[in-house]
C-alpha cells in the first residue's frame, strides 16, 4: 500500500539527467518495497546497486529506475568511484528524507537515524560492501543445497554491549562485542541423525588494515562473549564459529597464528578469491591445525551431501 506522496511528474529516463545531482521534480509514492529497502539500507549502512537489486528487485532496469526516483527525492544518497564515475555502479547510503520513515518502522529515534545519513570513507564503504557481498554469496550457494539462510544480521544488528566483571571480585566494565555480521544456516531438512538444528557464524571481513594488536583484541572479545553465555541466550543456539575472509594467503597465515590462542575450532579462514572461485559453502576454510580445507557444514559435523 502507498505510504507517502510528494510533488508530481512520472519517472523519466536517467540518461537525460545528471548522475551526480538530484532532480526532485518527479512524483514519488513510497510503497512497502521502498520501506523494506530503506530499512535494509539503514542497517547495512551502504549497499551497491547490484546488492539492492538482488535483495529487492527482479530486474536491473526496474531497480535503476526506482533508485533514481528515491535519489531525486533524497530518500537515498549515492556516490561513484573516483576512478570511474561514469562507468561504474552507484553506491547508496540512506538519505535525509528517509529518516522519519525509518524511525517509524524501526522505533529508532530520528536523530540516531540521521547519523547514518552522511558520507563515509572509501575504506569503510569497501569493507561494508564486501561483507554484504559475502552474505549474498552464502544466500546464493544455499539455494543449490538443502540448507537455507535462517537469519542474517549486518554489523549494526549484531553489535552487543554488555557488562562484564574483570577477574574475581573485580569491577564491572562495559564490553562492546561488534562482529562485522552474523548468519545462521537452517540444517534440519535432512539432518535427522544430528541434534544440531542450526549452524551459526559470525563474520569478520579483513582488508588488511587491522594491526596484529587489534586483531588479538578482537579474538579476546570473541572469547569473552562466548564464555559469558550471552550467545546462547540472545541467539537461542549452543555455539558458533567465527569466519574470517581476508585478502591473500600470507595475510591468512598471519591471522591464523594470532587466533590460535582462542582454542581449536573456533576460528576459520579463507580468502575473497576462494569465495569467488568456489563458493562459501565449499571446502575453502582452514585453521592452523587443519591439514586440508573444509566446508562450512563440516565444522558442525556433517557435510552438504548429508543434507541433499
Amino acid at each position: 500500500m502507498p505510504r507517502k506522496t510528494t510533488s508530481s511528474q512520472s519517472e523519466s529516463s536517467e540518461d537525460r539527467r545528471s548522475r551526480f545531482r538530484p532532480d526532485p521534480t518527479g512524483r514519488i509514492i513510497i510503497g512497502e518495497r521502498d520501506v523494506s529497502l530503506l530499512v535494509d539500507l539503514y542497517y547495512h549502512q551502504v549497499m551497491s546497486r547490484h546488492q539492492i537489486q538482488e535483495l529487492h528487485f527482479g530486474s536491473a532496469p526496474r531497480c535503476n529506475s526506482r533508485l533514481r526516483l528515491l535519489y531525486d527525492h533524497k530518500f537515498v544518497s549515492r556516490t561513484f568511484p573516483d576512478e570511474s564515475p561514469y562507468g561504474s555502479q552507484a553506491v547508496y547510503t540512506l538519505g535525509l528524507s528517509a529518516a522519519s520513515l525509518v524511525s517509524t518502522e524501526t522505533g529508532i529515534p530520528i536523530p540516531e537515524v540521521r547519523k547514518r545519513c552522511r558520507s563515509a570513507t572509501p575504506t569503510f564503504l569497501d569493507h561494508a560492501l564486501k561483507t554484504t557481498d559475502f552474505y549474498l554469496s552464502v544466500r546464493s550457494a544455499a539455494v543449490a543445497t538443502g540448507v537455507s539462510v535462517d537469519l542474517w544480521l549486518p554489523e549494526t544488528r549484531c553489535r552487543h554491549e554488555y557488562d562484564i566483571r574483570r577477574g574475581t571480585g573485580g569491577l564491572w566494565t562495559r564490553e562492546v562485542f561488534k562482529p562485522n555480521g552474523f548468519f545462521r544456516l537452517d540444517t534440519t531438512r535432512e539432518a535427522a541423525s544430528s541434534t544440531v538444528q542450526f549452524a551459526s557464524f559470525f563474520i569478520e571481513t579483513d582488508l588488511g588494515h587491522t594491526s596484529s594488536a587489534q586483531f588479538q583484541g578482537k579474538v579476546a572479545s570473541y572469547r569473552r562473549y562466548r564464555e559469558s553465555g550471552l550467545f546462547d541466550e540472545v541467539y537461542g543456539d549452543t555455539g558458533f564459529r567465527t569466519l574470517v575472509v581476508t585478502t591473500g594467503a600470507h595475510r591468512l597465515e598471519n591471522l591464523q597464528s594470532l587466533a590460535a590462542k582462542d582454542g581449536e575450532g573456533y576460528w576459520w579462514f579463507t580468502t575473497f578469491e576462494a569465495v569467488a572461485e568456489k563458493g562459501p559453502l565449499d571446502p575453502i576454510w582452514t585453521a592452523l591445525s587443519v591439514a586440508n580445507p573444509v566446508g562450512l557444514l563440516d565444522l558442525f559435523g556433517y557435510t552438504i551431501g548429508d543434507l541433499l
